[in-house]
C-alpha cells in the first residue's frame, strides 16, 4: 500500500511543472493556474483509488484540472466576468500541449535508443546504421560485407530485440522503439 502511495505521489510531483505550465497557457495568469494547480492536486489526492497503475498519469491530472478551469469558466459566467480563453482557443492549447509532450517523449526515447545503440558488439551497431539509418538493402550489406543477406537479416533482428530490451529498462516510460525502427525500416524500404 505504502508503495503505491509513493510511486502516486512521485507522478503527482513529477507532474507538477508541466501541469502548470499547461494551466498558464489556458487561464493566461500565473495566479489563476496556480490556485488551479493546487485545486486539482487537492482533487487528485482525495480521488488517488480511482487512479489505474500503468495508466497516463499526466492525461488523468490534466483531466482533473481542465475540470477545475471548466468550473471556475461557469463561475465567472455567472458573475458577468470576461472570459480569457473561448473553447475554441481551449482545443488549440490543448492540442499543442498534447503535441509538446508527444514530442518530448519521441526525444527522449531517441535519447535512449542513442545510448542504448553503444551496448550493441561493433558489428550490430554498423549494420544497425546502415539498414535502419542510412537505408541500404539487406542484398547491399550482404555484397559489401561477404556474409549472407538471410544472416545478416537474423544479425539485424537480434540487434533490433536487444535495443528494444535496453530502451524498456533505461526508462519510466513504455518505449516506442518497435515504431522508430518500422518508421525507419519503411522509409529505407521505400528508397531502395
Amino acid at each position: 500500500m505504502s508503495d503505491s502511495r509513493s510511486a502516486f505521489e512521485d507522478l503527482l510531483q513529477q507532474a507538477q511543472g508541466p501541469l502548470l505550465g499547461y494551466l498558464i497557457r489556458l487561464t493566461g495568469s500565473v495566479h489563476v493556474a496556480q490556485d488551479l494547480l493546487q485545486a486539482a492536486n487537492v482533487t487528485a489526492i482525495e480521488k488517488q483509488s480511482s487512479f489505474h497503475a500503468g495508466t497516463d498519469f499526466a492525461a488523468w491530472i490534466r483531466q482533473i484540472a481542465k475540470n477545475h478551469y471548466r468550473n471556475a469558466i461557469r463561475k465567472q459566467a455567472v458573475s458577468k466576468t470576461v472570459l480569457l480563453v473561448d473553447d475554441g482557443l481551449h482545443e488549440v492549447i490543448e492540442r499543442r500541449h498534447r503535441e509538446r509532450i508527444e514530442k518530448q517523449r519521441r526525444e527522449a526515447d531517441w535519447d535512449r535508443l542513442q545510448d542504448c545503440l553503444q551496448t550493441l558488439p561493433g558489428h550490430q551497431r554498423e549494420l544497425v546504421q546502415r539498414f535502419y539509418i542510412d537505408g541500404q538493402s539487406l542484398n547491399q550489406l550482404a555484397k559489401t560485407t561477404g556474409r549472407n543477406a538471410n544472416a545478416i537479416g537474423q544479425t539485424l533482428h537480434r540487434a533490433r530485440r536487444a535495443l528494444i530490451e535496453c530502451v524498456k529498462f533505461a526508462g519510466d516510460e513504455p518505449p516506442q522503439v518497435a515504431s522508430i525502427f518500422g518508421c525507419e525500416a519503411q522509409q529505407g524500404a521505400e528508397s531502395r
